[in-house]
């Protein structure tokens, strides 16, 4: 778990044929006394060649979400 603007942030490497990895990201509410996942973030079309390269961009892609979410006027996490 990794912190990134009050949100718990994990970024997880899925198996694929070919001993290929997908990357999925987990981002999960900012309240400390919860472990509500607020959005799941999965990129099937891009694939690496190791695990640590999948779960890195899997966080690349939480931080994204959480920066274009904190973007929106009228933003509710």
């Amino acid at each position: 778990m990794r912190p990134y603007k009050n949100h718990p942030i994990y970024g997880i490497a899925i198996p694929k044929p070919g001993k290929l990895w997908h990357p999925r990201g987990l981002v999960f509410s900012p309240d400390q006394n919860s472990t509500i996942e607020i959005k799941r973030l999965e990129s099937t079309d891009l694939t690496f060649a190791t695990k640590k390269e999948a779960e890195e961009h899997a966080l690349i892609l939480c931080r994204a979400w959480i920066d274009e979410q904190g973007s929106k006027p009228s933003s509710t996490l």
